[in-house]
């Protein structure tokens, strides 16, 4: 199994996407303004940066798993951003969660290896040093940009990294 794991808010909330369209750009400042309502709720993410990101993945033989314990794979599924043969399934840990284990890079890592997973991260992670032993597998993207043909491109070269 070879799984991409994306960070849902910079891949799928572009700026470009957000100012777009009127209705968009009002309904993310009304979300700025209340954070805790989930994003997802308020706005609709940006369906030709979901198709992009589906269609890279698929080229390249990657399922697909969100970053973090935020934008969660049922919460996607319910929302109908992805579809559940295109995301890589859960994976109950046999471990006990440490105070430090909400990081989401360590979380991507655990979540691989119970999967026996080759896996890959794209998207704002917050913590590109922690990748820096990993650099074949972390696809670097400019924050806000969304999935560009440039990273849509390193996705799809991925096929070739069995």
């Amino acid at each position: 199994m070879r799984i991409l794991y994306f960070d849902t808010r910079s891949l799928l909330y572009s700026h470009q996407y957000i100012h777009s369209d009127e209705s968009v750009h009002a309904a993310f400042e009304e979300w700025v303004k209340n954070p805790s309502t989930m994003l997802l709720k308020m706005v609709k993410p940006d369906p030709k940066g979901i198709n992009r990101l589906r269609s890279a993945a698929l080229e390249a033989g990657l399922l697909l798993y969100p970053l973090g314990s935020y934008y969660t794979r049922e919460l996607l599924i319910e929302n109908g951003v992805f579809g559940e043969d295109e995301l890589a399934p859960e994976a109950e840990s046999s471990f006990r969660m440490r105070m430090d284990d909400s990081d989401p890079v360590r979380q991507l890592i655990a979540h691989a290896h119970r999967l026996n997973a080759k896996w890959y991260v794209c998207g704002d992670t917050g913590s590109k040093e922690l990748f820096q032993p990993y650099p074949e597998r972390y696809l670097s993207s400019r924050f806000g940009e969304g999935v560009t043909r440039e990273l849509v491109a390193k996705i799809i070269k991925l096929k070739s990294a069995h």
